[in-house]
């Protein structure tokens, strides 16, 4: 998936949330009843108490309560008289009209929806580890607890089903590169294809980070087409593999990169500028596949070198590597033919040598 959801910040100060289960870095791990912060320990009473119940104990502050204090002034005779009464009962309830709403309503229904509210953001933020702290289930809860019960069990479902979906993405991602290697890969040898050499080497050419320039050697197997021609091409099959075998085990794997180019055309894509290691892997090469005796067969190298700053593209590089290639196969094959780095020439390449 690009990109996961991830915690962005703690939860407000009072909301009667609390984080618990995740993986990795997605989710916050628990958070125990010590970490819990003062103010939601201060509040976090109310969530116990049904809606009922609060009416109840509310009428009770309100109505009975004043009526039980009235009755006990009457009852001592320091009441006054029913006008004084009513003035003064109209003047205290019009100065405490706003804040005994503002706290009947708190009271009543703001701070679950407040908590609720809260809770629903965490998820909405992608924070699926969040959960109410409610406690072990039982026969006579009220129903608010029963509901941030369920969305506990709301919040539980999607987070198993995004971590599913995750995993489900995460082996996609991994069908898809693997399909994508094999579609860069040749069956035969194991090796690298032409479609891949045709994206990599403009690449490497272009990349702004190469300080130092690259070795291509282009290769062709001397002799194939006449073991192709009399002894079929399962024969000619078992020379390309171990020609490729030779290649890949005569390079640095993760490094360089060996390619089979067509056909009986193989090459290797030096990534280093030290011509004596380039040589020397060719020359490997050259003699591990001649000393297999493979039905005669001997391979003609054409190497060359391209750096940094030169105006020439991957098909001017190929060109001129093919021609050294085509120079080692006219001399008789079985050799490496190269057009070295001249310190002070102005060109790409010195005179070729062989």
């Amino acid at each position: 998936m690009g990109a996961r959801p991830r915690s962005a910040e703690p939860p407000a100060r009072g909301s009667g949330v609390r984080l618990c289960g995740g993986n990795g870095d997605q989710f916050p791990g628990p958070v125990r009843n010590a970490s819990v912060p003062a103010a939601q320990r201060r509040t976090s009473w109310l969530s116990g108490i049904g809606i009922v119940r609060r009416m109840a104990l509310l009428l009770f502050v309100l109505v009975l309560l004043p009526i039980g204090g009235v009755l006990a002034l009457i009852e001592s005779g320091m009441a006054l008289d029913s006008v004084d009464m009513l003035v003064a009962s109209l003047a205290v309830g019009l100065g405490l009209l706003a804040p005994v709403s503002r706290a009947a309503a708190y009271f009543l229904v703001l701070h679950d929806l407040r908590t609720l509210n809260e809770f629903s953001s965490e998820i909405q933020k992608g924070r699926y580890g969040a959960r109410f702290a409610v406690g072990l289930e039982t026969d006579d809860e009220h129903e608010m607890l029963r509901l941030r019960r369920n969305m506990n069990w709301m919040a539980h479902h999607i987070e198993t089903q995004t971590r599913k979906l995750h995993v489900r993405l995460d082996e996609s991602d991994l069908r898809k590169r693997f399909y994508e290697e094999m579609s860069y890969r040749d069956p035969l040898t194991g090796l690298y294809n032409r479609r891949y050499f045709d994206r990599f080497l403009p690449d490497a050419l272009r990349d702004p980070a190469r300080k130092e320039g690259i070795f291509l050697a282009l290769m062709d197997c001397d002799g194939f087409k006449r073991v192709n021609d009399t002894r079929g091409h399962q024969a000619g099959d078992e020379v390309l593999a171990s020609l490729g075998r030779v290649i890949a085990e005569s390079v640095r794997e993760g490094v360089d990169v060996g390619f089979r180019f067509g056909g009986d055309e193989f090459g290797v894509i030096f990534r280093t500028f030290e011509f004596s290691a380039c040589m020397g892997a060719c020359e490997r090469i050259r003699t591990r596949f001649a000393a297999g005796n493979i039905d005669g067969c001997t391979v003609s190298i054409g190497l060359c070198a391209w750096t940094p700053g030169q105006n020439s593209d991957a098909t001017e590089l190929v060109q001129v590597c093919d021609s050294c290639l085509y120079k080692a196969k006219s001399l008789g094959g079985n050799r490496v033919v190269t057009k070295k780095i001249a310190p002070m020439a102005t060109g790409l390449f010195s005179p070729a040598t062989g």
